[in-house]
This record gives C-alpha cells, structure tokens and sequence, in this order.
C-alpha cells in the first residue's frame, strides 16, 4: 500500500467521514432492496454499479431546495466551514457545482474553500474534478428473482417501460404557494424534473422516485381546479395542477405507481392518498412495520405480506383519530408523530410517518371521513354491527323515550327543529347524542328518521330489486313469499341488509305497544313503504304504494324466517323487549349501589374558564383509567399522552399531577364540605413535562431559599443529598431546622398568594412527620423552581418509580414503569394517611400568617 497517497487532507476526511461513509451511500437504500448472501457474482456487480456508480441510493439534498441555484447557493454557504464536511459531500452529490461562480461574493465554493484554508473540503473538491452530478445515467434494472424479499412490501418487478414514463406541462407554485407557473414535467427513469419549458436544457429541480413518501388530492384553487400534492422526504410539499380531471388522475396514477407494489396498481384509479407508514397493532405491540396505504373513499387499504393479498380498514366504523406526538411504547424523535385509530370494537391502530407534515396530512384526509357523509348509505358512519350511527341514534331514542307516545311515526314534528336534528347528524354523527328537552320533542325525531331514509340516494330496498318486491308482494302462496323475500334480502347491500333488519325489529317493538301509541303493524307499513321503497325518487309511482306497504307488512310479521333470526338472537331480542316494557312502566329496578361510586364534576383546563363534564368515579378507578374512559366515550378528544388529570387546591393556588396508579376517588372524598367550592379535578396538559425534562439528571442540589415552616417565614439553606431533604440555618450545615426523605413527600406546584415573600416556590406535605402541614419553598426564579422538582423528581425515581408520576405523570415514563411493573420491581407508593383532609390543610395555613 503507497502511504503517500494520504494527505492530511485525506486523513481528515477519513477521520471525519469514515465511520458513516456506508450511512451516506445507503442513505435511501431499502432493505429487501440489498443482495442476498447467497446471490451470484453478477447481482453483487449490479447492486454495486447502482449504488457507487449510479449514486441511487446515497444521501440527496435535492428535495430540500427549489432549483440548481439554491443548491449552488448552499454548497457557498458552507464551504468556508471545516465542521460542515459532511454537508458539503452530500450538496455535491445532489449536483451542487462548486465551480459556479456565486453572483453576491464573487467566488465560487472552490474558491472560497481556497480562501478560508479549508484543506479537507479542497481535497474533496479535487477527487471529484471530474465527475459530472447534475446528470443520472439510467440505472440497469435488477433482476426481480435474486433481490431480497420484502418483509411487508412486494419487490417491484417493472419499472422503466413505456407505461411508466410521462411528460407534459402542469402548473406548479413556488415555495409560498402564491401563484401557479407553467412547467414542462418529465417522469422518466425513475425520476420526476420540472424545467420552464419543453425547449429548456436546464432542469430546475430534479426528484428522485425512491424520495417520494406521499401523493395525493389537493383542494382545488381559483382559477386551478384539478390539484394534486406530492411529498418527499424531507417533508416538503409540491402543489400542482392540471389542465382537466383526466390529466390530474393520469399524472397521480403513474407517480403513484413508483410508491406502490405491482399488487396495489390496479387500486390505483381514482385514489385519494397514497404513500408510506409505519404500522402496529394495539398500545402494547412493538412491532412496526413499514407498508404503502392506499386512501380510497372510507377505506384506507394495504398489502398484508403475511396473508398475501390486500387489506382493507373501513373507515365508515372508526369512532375516533387523533395524533399523539409522544408514541405510545417510546419516545419518538422531534419529525415522528403517531396516528391512532379507534374502532368500536375497542381495537386500536397505530400509524407512523417519518415526519410531521405527512402525519398531518394522513390525520387530516382520514378525519375528513367522519364528517359530511352525505345522503349515501354506502357512506355512513356504522356501528359494529353495519348499522348507520344515524339511524341506531334514532332508534335508541324512540326505544328510550316514545314507544307508548301516540301517534309515534305517523305525527309530523317541527320542520326547523327536523332539518336541524338532521344537519347535526349528517356533520358529526358519533358527537350527536339526542335527548328528550325542550328543544326537541318526539315527533321531531321520529320525522328526522324518515327523512332521512326518503334522502338517500337510493332507497333503502334499492331501485334494482324494487319489481321484485312489488311482484313478490301480490303472490297468493305464503310459504312462496317469505323464501323469496328471504332470497332479497341476502341480495341486498350489506349495510341496507343490517339496516333494514335492525328497522324491522324495532318497528316490530313499536308495534307491541299498540295499546298505547295506536300504532298497528298495518299503520307502521303505511309510514314506512313508500319511504322505504321509493324513497325521493319516486320509483314506484302513485299506485304502487299499496304494494309498498304490503312488503313492509310482510317483512315485519313473518322477520324471523325473512331475516333467518337464530335462537340466540332470539333470546336476546326477548330480553331486550322485557327490558323496554320495563323501562317504559318506571318499572326498572335501580341497579345495586356500588360502593363509594360517585358522579364528579371534572373540569377541562382552569376553572375559571368554566368548561366541564360530568363522570362517574368508582372507588377503584385510577388517574390513568379515568383518561381512557373519556377518550373512549368522547368525552375528550385529546391523545393520552398530551393529557394528566391535576388536584387543584387553596383557590386555585396550588396543583399537583396525579399518579396514572393513584385511585382518584379516595382524594376526593378526603375533602371536607367546607372545601369542596375551592377544591377541583381538572383535566389538562401536563405543562410542567418538558420544563422539568433537563433536570431530571440532577441527584444532588443546595442553595439559599425563604423556607416557610410551623413557625415564620426566614431565609434557610436547602439542601437534597442522597434521599435527604435538609433545612439548615446557613451554610454553615449544622443541625438541620427541618430534614425528612424525598419518599415522604408530596409536591404541590405553586405557593399561597398570602405569603408576600416570592411569587415563585413549591409547596410540599410531609406524610410520614406532619400530613396536615403545609410548608413552602420560596426561590427567586420560576426556573428555580424547575430545577428543585426536577432533582427532587429524581432521587424519588431511585426510591419508588411510581411516585415520579405525581409530577410527570404521563407517557414520558409510561415504557419504563410498564417494562419494570413486569419484572416486580415497582414498589407502591404510601397510602395518605386517613387524617388527612382539606380543611386540616386550611387551618393550618394560619400558622402562617
């Protein structure tokens, strides 16, 4: 080996650069895309050619910037900075030219470099004098059967053919999205570029197929209505737009193309999101796994490798979305944010992008179909059971409040208050929860129910099948009939087929109540024939709805052999009738009392800003427990990392995060009537996570604080070592005026109004020497008292992990309590002692006055 070829130039690039050279050129490799142990001579060469020759896998700047001059721009920037060696690699490789002349200095990187004295960025500059980066040979193609396999996506096996090669103008905006300019866009080996016109031999922008992570529908702007959005990499955004609907949908197919396994293109039409997640199924699995998602409609679809064909997520049964920015098994990086997706099944998933601005564009197309479904079936909201939460809203009311009401069905309500009933449906139909007030009565619900089914687009027997209910209908063999009308209903949708059933069986309900609200089967079919059949269209005429209202007469006497009802559903529709019955006489009995069950008024954020919710508390419930119960009944539309439940106390004036462990109720019930007007539970973001995150380090800390005690407020020395926590006159550290253990604490962040001294402090109870005490460290700062909690914090850790949570609280430890919950290691914390209570508190605050 000649060792006069390493410069210390050379040197200093191997030191700087050598332990990641391989990170830079597989930066955008995938793994199922690398050789397999076993492959042949020839797919090691290729894979090799691709990757060094070729440069497609190593790490681009393109995306991050506009055009060639920016790019150019940016290799001047940091030419003259020996600590940016790494940027300037990946800037020439983009096809950054360091010969360019920069127009505002004068100088081109290479000169700049020159005159700094920057030995390692020259030599750089100098091995690749005569490389050529602002051009991309065509890549070789690999050959499909010697690449390694996917573990969750298919290999793609065609690329490069005429059918994946477009060109043609689009209108582009720039990087403020003010104004579109026309383009002339080419989509060819692998590659989407954009110049200013066809004629044009400068590229302004160059993006590679492998750095595209999202494309999809955009909303149309003045004067540009077929728009569609791309996403890369770095997160960045790319508007365009076509000159027609077929344009747009052609120029997404063939992008979307380079995104999606060959399983997936024939999905292709018409999409409304296509592009890369992680996914894991449930809170506690840690396994993710990278998949291409398809957004169609309500249905959010991928390719399952395991099963070996495609999956579909339907959308119409998802009760809730949100974003949590903290993973709910690990902490995630600044760009991660996670999606999750509950269904009524109590299912969760979870969906991970690489970065921010794709989480949010997943997040915000998948909550888009929770409202304005519209007036098609096929677009509803559903229950478990493929009922339209419209519809099963409705129905539950009558069940609850009207099944003795006469005239229910057949009498009119108010129009304003139907249309009204109905708006709030259609918008949000899971939020609606309808109640019998004085806003609504009866009738004006029973009236939404048939208006709606008279909206849909088509009736709820379908206008296709509707000759061969009519003609059924007038069949004079009974036996004949029912089987036929068995043989319609299981040609029906499956969502008109749930539907229906469920209808039937209520009206059925209805109907057993005759006695009271003068409605027979006959009156019911009356109501609901023409509305079920012909619905707005009309489809039978005016004298076709006598035959309307025969098949609704015969679906509701003879159900059970039409709908094939089993014994087991049966039985439960048996209970359920008895149920009714008693819930319509008052003759239900009230169920067993549980002990110390009480309701509780929470509070969504301060107090004073007088939002609030109502919740039922049993005597076992926790913090963490609490949270999901209000996220799985919508009660709070908050990811469970982003929120902690508080004990507020004193006015107001001191708080405290509660234990997820801690059992709310015994809290609760420590207060005295004459504190209960000061004293609340609220719901909020747990503010102090990040402020204290810094000092969770610290073991030890000391410094001068006003110490308020049993007797009067006077400067003292503060002092935690090891488990301590010591009071001492001075400096001087001899006996201590106060001393105790971290484990014996409680915190209250904040300090009473009536103490003068600082408006900044935490205050503390001793449990184990005086429960019923209240003392106060005062400092100097608001940052101060960040670094007191957060050592304090940490020594607790040392002790008992789960009191860490009386502060923190949330997700940020929830990996580590679980992972050593399991292991038994998690000793619990003290039980508050029975003598304590908020009016105890209060009188002996007056010590300090």
């Amino acid at each position: 080996m000649d060792i006069n070829v390493w410069t210390p130039a050379l040197q200093e690039i191997m030191i700087t650069v050598g332990n990641k050279i391989n990170a830079f050129w597989e930066a955008r490799l995938e793994n199922f895309k690398k050789p397999k142990p076993d492959a042949s001579v020839d797919v090691r060469k290729e894979f090799i050619e691709r990757k060094y020759k070729y440069r497609m896998f190593c790490k681009s700047s393109l995306s991050a910037f506009s055009g060639q001059e920016e790019l150019d721009n940016e290799l001047c920037r940091v030419a003259s900075r020996a600590d940016c060696l790494y940027q300037v690699m990946t800037l020439l490789f983009s096809g950054a030219r360091f010969r360019e002349t920069n127009p505002e200095v004068g100088m081109s990187a290479l000169e700049i470099a020159r005159h700094a004295n920057i030995p390692s960025i020259m030599e750089i500059f100098h091995l690749n004098k005569d490389s050529d980066f602002t051009t991309q040979r065509p890549p070789p193609r690999y050959i499909p059967g010697n690449t390694a396999e996917a573990p969750s996506i298919p290999v793609h096996t065609r690329r490069d053919t005429d059918e994946d090669r477009k060109s043609g103008y689009l209108f582009k905006t720039g990087v403020g999205r003010k104004e579109f300019q026309r383009r002339y866009c080419r989509l060819e080996n692998g590659t989407f570029s954009y110049s200013v016109d066809e004629k044009s031999p400068y590229v302004k922008n160059t993006i590679e197929g492998i750095d595209i992570q999202i494309i999809g529908e955009s909303q149309p702007r003045p004067g540009n209505e077929h728009c569609f959005e791309m996403g890369v990499v770095s997160g960045r955004s790319y508007l365009f737009s076509a000159e027609s609907a077929e344009e747009k949908q052609e120029w997404m197919y063939i992008i979307a193309k380079f995104l999606t396994p060959q399983v997936m293109w024939s999905y292709l039409s018409n999409f409304d999101l296509v592009g890369h997640l992680h996914k894991k199924e449930g809170s506690t699995s840690t396994d993710w796994r990278r998949l291409t998602f398809l957004l169609k409609g309500k249905k959010l679809s991928f390719f399952s490798a395991e099963k070996d064909c495609m999956e579909d997520l339907d959308l119409r049964k998802l009760t809730n979305s949100y974003v949590d920015n903290i993973g709910p098994d690990e902490r995630q990086t600044v760009t991660e944010q996670t999606i999750c997706l509950c269904f009524p099944d109590k299912s969760r998933l979870y969906l991970r992008s690489e970065n921010k601005e794709h989480s949010d564009r997943w997040h915000t197309a998948i909550q888009n179909t929770l409202f304005d479904c519209g007036t098609s079936l096929e677009n509803q909201p559903l229950t478990k059971e493929n009922v339209p939460v419209i519809v099963n809203e409705c129905i539950r009311f009558v069940e609850k409040n009207a099944l003795k009401t006469e005239g229910v069905y057949r009498l009119a309500g108010v129009k304003s208050k139907v249309n009204q009933i109905l708006q709030n449906l259609y918008h949000n139909a899971r939020e609606v929860r309808l109640t019998l007030d004085e806003d609504y009565i009866v009738h004006d619900v029973t009236s939404a129910l048939k208006q709606y089914f008279r909206e849909l687009d088509d009736p709820l027997l379908t206008s296709d099948l509707y000759n061969q209910w009519v003609k059924n209908s007038a069949s004079q063999d009974n036996a004949s009939k029912i089987r036929k009308y068995a043989e319609l209903v299981k040609e029906l949708p499956e969502v008109n087929r749930n539907t229906l059933k469920e209808l039937i069986i209520h009206l059925n309900d209805v109907s057993d109540n005759k006695q009271e609200n003068k409605m027979e089967t006959k009156n019911l079919a009356a109501v609901f024939g023409p509305t079920l059949m012909s619905g707005k269209n009309s489809v039978g005429g005016f004298g076709a709805a006598n035959y309307e209202i025969s098949v609704i007469g015969d679906l509701m006497l003879n159900y059970a052999a039409i709908f094939e009802v089993t014994q087991e559903e049966q039985n439960k529709l048996d209970a359920k009738r008895i149920f009714l019955a008693r819930l319509s006489e008052n003759q239900l009995l009230p169920p067993p009392p549980v002990k110390n069950d009480m309701h509780v008024t929470l509070y969504i954020g301060p107090k004073s800003e007088n939002e609030n919710i109502d919740v039922q508390i049993s005597e076992s419930m926790t913090t963490s427990e609490l949270i999901q119960t209000l996220i799985d009944t919508n009660k709070i539309n908050m990811p469970p990392s982003q929120v902690s439940v508080f004990e507020v106390i004193c006015n107001g004036e001191l708080e405290r995060v509660f234990n997820p462990h801690e059992k709310i109720l015994a809290e609760i019930l420590s207060w005295d009537d004459g504190m209960r007007s000061d004293n609340y539970i609220c719901i909020k973001s747990n503010y102090l996570e990040k402020k204290i995150e810094k000092y969770l380090t610290l073991v030890n800390a000391s410094s001068q604080v006003t110490f308020c005690g049993k007797k009067k407020i006077k400067k003292a020395y503060f002092e935690v070592t090891g488990m301590d926590v010591k009071c001492y006159k001075d400096k001087k550290l001899d006996k201590p005026v106060y001393s105790s253990k971290v484990s014996d604490i409680v915190f209250y962040f904040g300090v009473e109004k009536k103490i003068k001294s600082s408006k900044f402090g935490f205050t503390f109870i001793d449990r184990k020497e005086d429960p019923v005490m209240l003392r106060a460290v005062l400092v100097d700062t608001e940052e101060d008292v960040y670094y007191w909690l957060g050592c304090l914090l940490n020594t607790k850790r040392q002790y008992t992990e789960e009191d860490v949570y009386y502060w923190l609280g949330c997700l940020l430890n929830t990996k580590r309590q679980c992972t050593e919950g399991s292991n038994n290691n998690v000793r619990t914390v003290a039980p508050i002692p029975p003598t304590r209570t908020r009016s105890s508190l209060s009188r002996s605050r007056n010590q300090w006055s």
